[in-house]
């Protein structure tokens, strides 16, 4: 994983939208920063949201593509609390097709280049 911040929307099962940053990406998953309302927000399974629980990840058009947002399906792998409102959560992709998975090599080479200058 390589340090990637940009601003994203996350949609949850019950079609809840909520803010959130990225922290950092990999062509396997994304790392979030979450608040407390959206770690409650987009809970499944759970009072907050937990391992397994689906999400989506939004990434704006100026980001994935000049053309359209980047929807991504995504899994929860972990939710750590990192302070009272705030919460780290990682996540894999899941159903990646080749588009989408070039987009997203693309966005990690352009990470990786920015770790080492």
């Amino acid at each position: 994983r390589f340090a990637w911040e940009c601003e994203v929307q996350l949609c949850g099962g019950a079609g809840d939208g909520f803010a959130a940053r990225s922290l950092d990406l990999s062509v396997a998953g994304i790392g979030l920063a979450l608040s407390r309302e959206a770690v409650v927000g987009l809970a499944q399974r759970g009072s907050i949201l937990c391992p397994g629980d689906h999400l989506v990840v939004v990434l704006p058009p100026t980001v994935a593509t000049a053309m359209a947002e980047l929807a991504l399906d995504c899994r929860v792998k972990e939710v750590r609390r990192v302070a009272l409102h705030s919460y780290v959560v990682g996540t894999w992709f899941e159903r990646l097709d080749d588009d989408t998975r070039a987009v997203l090599e693309a966005l990690v080479d352009e990470a990786r280049r920015r770790r080492w200058n």
